[in-house]
Protein backbone atom coordinates (compact mmCIF):
# COMPACT_ATOMS: atom_id res chain seq x y z
CA UNK A 1 0.00 0.00 0.00
CA UNK A 2 2.82 2.24 1.07
CA UNK A 3 4.57 1.61 -2.52
CA UNK A 4 1.34 2.35 -4.30
CA UNK A 5 1.14 5.79 -2.55
CA UNK A 6 4.71 6.97 -2.80
CA UNK A 7 3.66 5.84 -6.72
CA UNK A 8 1.34 8.09 -7.13
CA UNK A 9 2.67 11.10 -5.38
CA UNK A 10 5.82 10.94 -7.56
CA UNK A 11 4.26 10.42 -10.50
CA UNK A 12 2.02 13.10 -9.70
CA UNK A 13 5.17 15.27 -8.88
CA UNK A 14 6.49 14.41 -12.34
CA UNK A 15 3.75 15.51 -14.03
CA UNK A 16 3.18 18.80 -12.92
CA UNK A 17 6.72 19.78 -12.86
CA UNK A 18 6.45 18.43 -16.90
CA UNK A 19 3.27 20.62 -17.40
CA UNK A 20 4.87 23.83 -15.80
CA UNK A 21 7.58 23.52 -18.48
CA UNK A 22 5.24 24.23 -21.22
CA UNK A 23 4.36 27.49 -22.57
CA UNK A 24 4.63 29.39 -25.77
CA UNK A 25 5.92 32.27 -24.33
CA UNK A 26 8.14 31.03 -22.23
CA UNK A 27 11.20 33.47 -21.81
CA UNK A 28 9.63 36.72 -23.55
CA UNK A 29 9.98 39.59 -21.36
CA UNK A 30 10.65 42.76 -23.91
CA UNK A 31 11.54 43.26 -27.22
CA UNK A 32 15.37 42.90 -28.08
CA UNK A 33 17.39 46.47 -28.28
CA UNK A 34 18.09 47.56 -32.02
CA UNK A 35 20.34 49.97 -33.22
CA UNK A 36 17.81 51.41 -35.53
CA UNK A 37 13.95 52.86 -34.58
CA UNK A 38 11.48 51.10 -37.57
CA UNK A 39 8.07 51.90 -36.98
CA UNK A 40 5.57 49.13 -38.50
CA UNK A 41 2.00 48.43 -38.50
CA UNK A 42 1.76 44.62 -38.55
CA UNK A 43 -1.44 42.41 -38.88
CA UNK A 44 -1.90 38.86 -37.49
CA UNK A 45 -3.63 36.43 -39.07
CA UNK A 46 -6.46 36.93 -36.77
CA UNK A 47 -6.82 40.58 -38.26
CA UNK A 48 -5.78 42.53 -35.28
CA UNK A 49 -3.27 45.22 -35.75
CA UNK A 50 -0.17 46.53 -33.84
CA UNK A 51 1.14 49.50 -34.32
CA UNK A 52 4.66 49.23 -32.80
CA UNK A 53 8.24 50.50 -33.29
CA UNK A 54 11.55 49.24 -32.61
CA UNK A 55 10.52 46.36 -34.97
CA UNK A 56 12.86 43.53 -35.56
CA UNK A 57 12.95 40.21 -37.24
CA UNK A 58 14.96 37.50 -34.55
CA UNK A 59 15.99 40.29 -32.83
CA UNK A 60 17.97 41.94 -36.28
CA UNK A 61 16.94 45.30 -38.66
CA UNK A 62 17.00 42.58 -41.87
CA UNK A 63 14.66 39.70 -43.24
CA UNK A 64 17.12 36.64 -43.69
CA UNK A 65 15.03 33.85 -46.42
CA UNK A 66 15.77 31.67 -48.88
CA UNK A 67 15.43 32.52 -52.62
CA UNK A 68 15.79 29.29 -54.50
CA UNK A 69 18.83 27.81 -53.91
CA UNK A 70 20.26 31.38 -52.67
CA UNK A 71 20.40 32.56 -49.18
CA UNK A 72 19.21 36.53 -49.49
CA UNK A 73 19.24 39.17 -46.41
CA UNK A 74 16.89 42.30 -47.09
CA UNK A 75 17.70 45.23 -45.04
CA UNK A 76 14.68 46.85 -43.35
CA UNK A 77 15.98 50.29 -44.89
CA UNK A 78 14.50 48.99 -48.27
CA UNK A 79 11.54 47.20 -47.25
CA UNK A 80 7.89 48.96 -47.84
CA UNK A 81 5.21 46.27 -46.87
CA UNK A 82 6.27 42.45 -46.15
CA UNK A 83 2.65 40.45 -47.14
CA UNK A 84 3.25 36.67 -45.48
CA UNK A 85 1.99 33.42 -47.21
CA UNK A 86 0.80 29.87 -46.02
CA UNK A 87 3.21 27.57 -43.90
CA UNK A 88 4.43 24.66 -45.90
CA UNK A 89 7.24 22.38 -44.22
CA UNK A 90 7.88 24.91 -41.58
CA UNK A 91 8.34 28.22 -43.76
CA UNK A 92 6.24 30.77 -45.39
CA UNK A 93 6.46 32.34 -49.13
CA UNK A 94 6.78 36.18 -48.25
CA UNK A 95 6.66 39.06 -50.38
CA UNK A 96 9.03 41.70 -50.21
CA UNK A 97 7.22 45.07 -51.48
CA UNK A 98 10.42 47.11 -51.86
CA UNK A 99 10.35 51.06 -51.44
CA UNK A 100 11.58 50.80 -55.50
CA UNK A 101 8.47 49.56 -56.51
CA UNK A 102 9.81 45.79 -56.75
CA UNK A 103 8.92 43.10 -55.14
CA UNK A 104 10.28 39.48 -54.41
CA UNK A 105 9.02 36.28 -52.75
CA UNK A 106 11.47 34.76 -50.07
CA UNK A 107 10.88 31.38 -48.18
CA UNK A 108 11.53 32.20 -44.53
CA UNK A 109 11.26 29.78 -41.40
CA UNK A 110 7.88 29.55 -39.99
CA UNK A 111 8.73 29.90 -36.63
CA UNK A 112 11.39 33.19 -36.71
CA UNK A 113 10.24 35.76 -34.70
CA UNK A 114 9.08 38.65 -34.85
CA UNK A 115 9.19 41.38 -32.19
CA UNK A 116 8.33 45.17 -30.95
CA UNK A 117 7.54 47.77 -28.86
CA UNK A 118 3.64 48.64 -28.52
CA UNK A 119 1.91 51.40 -26.51
CA UNK A 120 0.68 48.74 -24.32
CA UNK A 121 4.16 46.86 -24.02
CA UNK A 122 6.37 44.41 -25.56
CA UNK A 123 4.68 42.24 -28.67
CA UNK A 124 5.95 38.88 -30.24
CA UNK A 125 4.75 36.66 -32.79
CA UNK A 126 6.26 34.57 -35.29
CA UNK A 127 6.10 34.59 -39.27
CA UNK A 128 3.54 31.54 -38.79
CA UNK A 129 1.07 34.20 -36.68
CA UNK A 130 1.72 37.39 -39.50
CA UNK A 131 -0.32 38.59 -42.17
CA UNK A 132 1.27 42.00 -42.75
CA UNK A 133 4.05 43.93 -41.64
CA UNK A 134 3.88 47.56 -43.42
CA UNK A 135 6.70 49.96 -42.57
CA UNK A 136 6.01 53.64 -41.85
Amino acid sequence: MMKRVSSLVLLTTVALLLMAMGGKGAGFERSPRVEKNFSVLVVDVSGNKIEGEKFSWEGRIHLDGSLGMAQVVVPFDKIKELTVGEKRDRKVRVTVHLKDGSETMVDVDADARCYGDAVFGSFMLTMAEIKSVTFK
